[in-house]
Formats: C-alpha cells, sequence, structure tokens
C-alpha cells in the first residue's frame, strides 16, 4: 500500500490509543509500504514549521528507514498533471494519487480528494 501524508499526520498527532492502534495496524498488516517522495516533503515541510528541524528530521528518517520511497519521475508528474486539472486538487495530492495509480496501489488516507485510486483507512 501507499502511504499518504495524512496517514503519518495522524500517527504523529493523534492522542486516542484505540484509534493509534487502528493506524499501527495498517502498517503492520501490509505487506508493501510505499511513499511518494512526495510525502517525505510535506512530511518534513509540516514537522519543521510546527516543531522545528530536528523533529522533521527524525521523521522523515523513519519514514524512509521503514518504507520504500518512490521518486516522482517524468511519467507520474504527467499523470498527477491529468488528475490535478481534471480535478481541480492540490499538486501534491495529485502527485501522491499519481503514483498510487500508476504503481497500482491502493492508498492509505482519509483524504476524500483521492478518487482516482482505492482508499483504505480504518
Amino acid at each position: 500500500m501507499l502511504f499518504e501524508t495524512r496517514y503519518f499526520v495522524a500517527r504523529f498527532t493523534a492522542r486516542d490509543s484505540s484509534y493509534l492502534e487502528k493506524l499501527k495496524s495498517l502498517l503492520e498488516h501490509s505487506s508493501v509500504k510505499i511513499v511518494s517522495s512526495i510525502t517525505i516533503y510535506e512530511i518534513y515541510k509540516i514537522s519543521l514549521e510546527s516543531e522545528g528541524k530536528d523533529v522533521a528530521q527524525l521523521r522523515t528518517d523513519i519514514i524512509e528507514k521503514e518504507f520504500e520511497i518512490i521518486d516522482v519521475d517524468s511519467e507520474i508528474a504527467k499523470e498527477g498533471a491529468k488528475i490535478s486539472s481534471k480535478l481541480r486538487i492540490p499538486m501534491a495530492d495529485s502527485l501522491i494519487m499519481a503514483t498510487a495509480k500508476r504503481h497500482r496501489l491502493p492508498c492509505v488516507t482519509d483524504d476524500p480528494h483521492f478518487t482516482e485510486v482505492k482508499r483504505v483507512w480504518v
């Protein structure tokens, strides 16, 4: 599965222990753990702005260690542009969705924008 940015934001900020367990369970039961390089950017930026450089570095280091990272190539970029134009959504969302679509992966997200791929959430 491709884990989208909102999954990590939820994992890093949720306070409800049962909700956190459900999020962890998604990860534990996924045989393929993938993220887009765009998610690395978003998590680093969000963490940097809210909690500082050390937290941003720690969080992205953990993701990079536990997940396969798929970079945006020209095919993903073109598919992302098509999605963004069609759905009128932010570039980051369209590139992450294009990555999931190209690799035929369900996307772990609660983002309603993700209509072009199968969504999985708790």
